[in-house]
């Protein structure tokens, strides 16, 4: 029995119709503006996330023209019963925060304090949905009773918009106004020149403008900014490291729980690299100006 061979079908293919110029040249702007919209919306993202996001960032850590000798901002009377102080943050909690061993020994050295914050921390960790009037209200109380337990004279808000400070010529005029009053020997405040290479926008503008405030008035003798990279001086706070953990708890709406414990470990290393500079177990480091 033979096999009968079955039939091969063989398929043609139609022929490719290629596009006119004038379909290439639509699918061609089709392209360019798919990838505008994409590019755009990607930078939009990018430039939108930097502009909420409160963080100033150095490409490169800023380096003092000239070596920064250690020096002493005459601490016999900057610890002496009655001197005055004054510091300037930018936020409620900045204080306690950056100088919590200090503000200790100059309480308990009878100096007199006085403090001026330039925003309410209304914006608090900048979440979308932050009820500003609340947080207002909260930051300002927890500011007041932290000043309290350091026996601060004086607490002036000026109120400026957090997350948007400026050295303008209205935040140097209310800060100057506040130096004039108090008359301070020492003014305490960031260090706007010379930052960690990641710091708050707004801490490095609130120092700027000190600054400028005090340049301004000429009424201090000594300017001593913290949070700097470049210290000229080191306040040992080996003896006041459990005081600061004190005065941070004050800020509850800020540090709780396991963030409490995190921002308590952070300013520890901060603190021991400040210490070694001075073979001190912990310290706080300060950037010296002698203004007069």
């Amino acid at each position: 029995m033979s096999l009968e061979e079955e039939p091969i079908e063989i398929v043609i293919p139609e022929p490719r119709v290629l596009p006119t110029p004038e379909e290439k040249a639509k699918l061609r702007r089709k392209r360019i503006r798919f990838r505008l919209w994409f590019y755009g919306t990607l930078v939009f993202l990018i430039y939108g996330f930097l502009w909420i996001q409160p963080y100033e960032i150095d490409m490169v850590k800023r380096q003092p023209p000239v070596a920064t000798p250690m020096l002493d901002p005459d601490t016999k009377h900057l610890f002496a019963k009655g001197t005055k102080v004054l510091v300037v943050t930018a936020h409620p909690d900045d204080s306690e925060f950056f100088i919590g061993g200090l503000l200790t020994k100059l309480s308990r050295s009878g100096a007199e304090l006085h403090q001026v914050i330039c925003t309410d921390g209304d914006k608090g960790y900048y979440l979308f949905f932050t009820d500003a009037a609340k947080n207002r209200v909260v930051r300002r109380e927890e500011a007041n009773n932290a000043a309290r337990a350091w026996n601060a004279r004086s607490l002036k808000f000026l109120a400026f918009p957090d997350r948007f400070l400026h050295p303008n010529q209205d935040v140097v005029d209310k800060i100057s106004q506040e130096i004039e009053r108090v008359k301070p020997e020492y003014i305490l405040c960031f260090d706007g020149a010379y930052p960690p290479r990641a710091s708050h926008q707004d801490h490095r503008r609130a120092g700027d403008a000190a600054k400028l405030a005090a340049e301004k008035t000429h009424v201090a003798k000594w300017l001593m900014m913290f949070q700097t990279g470049a210290p000229n001086y080191v306040f040992d706070i080996s003896d006041y490291w459990e005081d600061q953990k004190k005065l941070l708890t004050i800020h509850k709406s800020q540090f709780f729980g396991s963030h409490l414990t995190g921002v308590e470990n952070m300013i520890a290393y901060s603190a021991e690299k400040d210490g070694a500079l001075i073979g001190a177990d912990m310290g706080e480091g300060l950037r010296c100006i002698k203004l007069k």
